[in-house]
């Protein structure tokens, strides 16, 4: 007998959520599947939690212990029935007809490789941080090769767990490839990462792909998650590697390559940059940026809108007084059109103000306070900016175990609950991601720090954001601020 879907739900020591996940997925209003629970060796009462299921279609398969998720989810590729597979995972909650809403879709377009959708975020707890990833709005159709080449400009990242797809389109001896190799991984860290990318980039190198754009899953953001121990700039910089590898095989080479090459330089210099501790760039580093965007510049020449990648590293550059190659950069400047991310219009503006000779923070007293919540590329414009206009960078907050008890130009990297116990008084909290929705963050501060002002470095650019008044124009004796 043909099972239309597959469900396999990967879990390892997480039965405190496992329950409400499995009751979840069983309790579908579509009912045409078998579930696979790969339990990754669980060493708590994993196994207990999910033989109280009494349910035909579960079938429960324990690896021993010490293997990776990775062999976990390929694992499920090779045990699956089913002719579609989803993958998902112990800490995440599907609403009621999330499958329906999938297996409807798929049955008025069978030529669909690939289905996912919108999502929410809980907290630990189980409480809403924000209602939805991305906007609500229409689903979206990408046609043979679409997704692959909207990845270069649009934020197309969604974490897996409501991926509907179909195995058989895969190469079965690469799968076999990394199988294999996976046996041997243990305990190691991966750094490669992209999966969430690169797995509907490969459905849709096969056919056409959808996102049902309602938020249908409830992702749990914790600290026990791997993204919070894996080196992202590496993950961003694997994943648009691989992008354009398959852009190269689709319509739309020609076009989009050259953005992905752009991509692929902003995310080398990010990398650089997160490994410098000392406060002041040396020459090395300097000399390797400049040629970094010097490969950009081929890029920008093959389509003026690579520059939009290459944003973060002009300014960092023009910050650093490496006027040549800015100025070579500059030339090619062309302003993002309205289907670009606010951050692109952000930078672009922040690219102005640097031309004017503005400092984001120029409204902010010398010597104020600050912390800033990230240290990747934009944490190190937003730093670099601070020294110049005398504004103290106090440290910055990281989530990543892999970054904190760092220096990092010479600020220390500190868990988010270092809010809740510093002695300084701060002026402000500065967010440095490039995500057009920040609330999640917003409360990741307001569990430890339930006063201090937060501004989006948006705003700051943008000049969206007003300022303590007591911080405006104020004689710094008279600020109330302390000095360190």
């Amino acid at each position: 007998m043909t099972i239309p879907l597959t469900v396999a739900l990967t879990t390892y020591n997480r039965s405190h959520y496992l329950k409400e996940s499995l009751s979840a997925i069983l309790n579908q209003t579509y009912r045409d599947f078998e579930l696979l629970v790969l339990d990754n060796g669980s060493t708590d009462d994993t196994p207990y939690v999910v033989l109280s299921f009494k349910d035909d279609r579960l079938r429960y398969i324990r690896n021993a212990p010490g293997y990776t998720s990775i062999f976990n989810s390929l694992s499920a590729q090779w045990i699956a029935r089913g002719d579609r597979l989803l993958i998902t995972h112990d800490d995440d909650i599907m609403e009621p007809d999330m499958l329906e809403q999938q297996m409807a879709l798929i049955a008025e377009r069978p030529d669909l490789t690939a289905v996912w959708t919108n999502k929410s975020i809980i907290d630990k707890d189980g409480n809403m941080v924000q209602p939805w990833f991305t906007p609500p709005g229409a689903t979206r159709i990408f046609e043979c090769g679409e997704f692959i080449a909207r990845a270069a400009e649009e934020r197309m990242w969604h974490p897996a767990g409501s991926m509907i797809f179909s195995p058989h389109l895969l190469s079965t001896a690469a799968l076999h490839q990394n199988y294999r190799g996976a046996l041997g991984l243990r305990q190691r860290l991966t750094t490669t990462g992209g999966g969430d990318l690169i797995r509907p980039a490969l459905m849709n190198l096969k056919g056409p792909v959808a996102f049902i754009n309602a938020p249908l899953l409830r992702y749990r953001q914790h600290t026990a998650q791997e993204t919070h121990n894996s080196h992202l700039a590496h993950t961003a910089l694997h994943s648009f590697q691989s992008l354009r590898k398959l852009v190269r095989k689709t319509s739309f080479r020609e076009e989009y390559e050259p953005v992905f090459d752009a991509q692929i330089v902003r995310y080398k210099a990010q990398d650089h940059v997160m490994h410098f501790q000392e406060p002041t760039f040396d020459r090395a580093l300097l000399k390797r940026l400049v040629g970094l965007l010097e490969k950009g510049a081929e890029a920008v020449a093959a389509n003026p809108r690579a520059v939009h990648s290459l944003l973060p590293l002009i300014i960092l550059l023009m910050q650093t007084g490496a006027s040549d190659a800015t100025c070579r950069a500059l030339v090619e400047l062309v302003a993002p059109g309205k289907q670009a991310t606010r951050s692109t219009h952000s930078l672009y503006r922040w690219v102005e103000r640097r031309r004017a000779g503005d400092n984001v923070f120029a409204g902010l007293e010398p010597q104020a306070n600050i912390v800033i919540l990230g240290s990747v590329l934009v944490s190190a414009l937003l730093i670099q900016e601070a020294r110049e206009a005398g504004v103290n960078v106090v440290c910055c907050l990281d989530s990543n175990v892999t970054r904190q008890g760092r220096r990092w130009l010479g600020v220390p990297i500190v868990p988010p609950s270092w809010l809740a116990s510093h002695n300084e008084p701060l002026d402000l909290i500065v967010l440095s991601s490039e995500r057009d929705h920040e609330e999640k963050m917003e409360e990741l501060i307001r569990r430890h720090d339930a006063i201090t002002p937060i501004a989006s470095w948006k705003e700051l650019v943008d000049a969206e954001f007003s300022l303590p008044r007591s911080l405006i124009n104020v004689p710094v004796e008279q600020s109330g601020v302390a000095l360190l």
